[in-house]
């Protein structure tokens, strides 16, 4: 061998050693992605812009963002607006693009149906069925979930939104009316409807069976946003409503706690057992709330201030007793949380 060639290795050799001893071992790295998920789904720039995926972990307070498109090369698609999961794979409703796309637990692609105009949230009714709702279709389609495939649809005549399970009958809003009505999950046939306030955007179901309905108002014809409960016992309804300043939107539940937040001007709080009407709970100068959840295992709450619609979401994470635990940033328009 030449001399040249034998320098050469020579040199080599003592980089790859000092490489090597300077390399921190695996086992020695931080674990920076420690606790319990947060899946973010950060809408986008309607039109324009990516809807992005962000995975917050509670454990360690990081957050990674961008997750889908690192993980299958591709976008998600235009406007994320929420996200489900059934079983072991997870559903993302992309609503401006007019899919669903199906991933495996580690975000992998697994399918994609295209069968919708303007999707807005899955609900899974059984092990073998789910609904869909639309903005513009003014109808709920009907998704069987061995197929992934979109196997019936149900004429609504309006924009179905949000929606929540008490029985056999699935209760959504249908924010161009004053309204929720009711499907019979066994037949999927129409039953009922119940006056609540105009332009009824949020629904939840609370742990003793009532209904509460989030309802934006309508000026126009003076009627102010309420917060309305609906209490179905056999054939009798009975219902109430608090009237709200402003204009609200984002409902959420505390079972725990039973507790209910919404988002104005401020988050707000209202305790059944303990209040006589909504009460201001926390303020953030000059924030931009869109979405409010709360993490059904810790009670946290989650709370997206969206800025200006074009820059990066501001995340809140309050205690239960209103304490920031943290504050971060995710993609832009962070409009869904889920918690695995």
């Amino acid at each position: 061998m030449g001399s040249k060639n034998y320098r050469l290795l020579i040199i080599l050799g003592l980089i790859a050693f000092v490489w090597n001893g300077c390399k921190p071992d695996e086992e020695d790295l931080p674990d920076t992605f420690t606790g319990a998920k947060v899946l973010i789904a950060n809408q986008g720039n309607f039109g324009w812009g990516e809807g992005t995926l962000s995975v917050y972990y509670e454990g360690s307070g990081t957050i990674d963002n961008e997750v889908y498109k690192r993980v299958n090369g591709e976008s998600v698609g235009n406007v994320f607006q929420s996200i489900a999961k059934v079983e072991d794979k997870f559903y993302f409703v992309i609503n401006n693009s007019g899919r669903l796309v199906v991933a495996d637990t580690g975000f992998k692609k697994i399918d994609v149906v295209d069968d919708f105009i303007s999707p807005r949230y899955f609900y899974q009714i059984d092990e073998y069925k789910g609904y869909m709702t639309d903005l513009y279709a003014n109808k709920i389609y009907l998704m069987d979930l061995a197929s992934n495939t979109s196997t019936a649809v149900l004429p609504t005549n309006h924009w179905a939104e949000k929606g929540v399970i008490a029985g056999d009958l699935f209760w959504y809003t249908a924010p161009a009316t004053n309204k929720i009505f009711s499907l019979d999950i066994t037949s999927d046939q129409f039953k009922d409807s119940i006056v609540v306030g105009e332009k009824p955007e949020s629904i939840i179901r609370d742990k003793n069976g009532v209904i509460w309905v989030l309802c934006k108002g309508d000026e126009s014809k003076n009627e102010s946003a309420k917060l309305t409960s609906v209490r179905i016992e056999g054939g009798d309804i009975t219902s109430r409503s608090f009237d709200i300043k402003g204009v609200p939107t984002s409902l959420a539940y505390d079972k725990e706690s039973h507790s209910i937040y919404f988002l104005s001007d401020r988050i707000w709080r209202f305790r059944p057992d303990e209040d006589n009407a909504p009460q201001s709970w926390v303020q953030v100068s000059d924030a931009e709330f869109y979405t409010v959840a709360v993490n059904p295992a810790s009670g946290d709450v989650y709370v997206s201030d969206v800025k200006d619609f074009v820059s990066k979401s501001t995340i809140y994470r309050y205690s239960r007793e209103g304490a920031l635990l943290d504050e971060f940033s995710a993609g832009i328009i962070a409009g869904d949380f889920f918690f695995p």
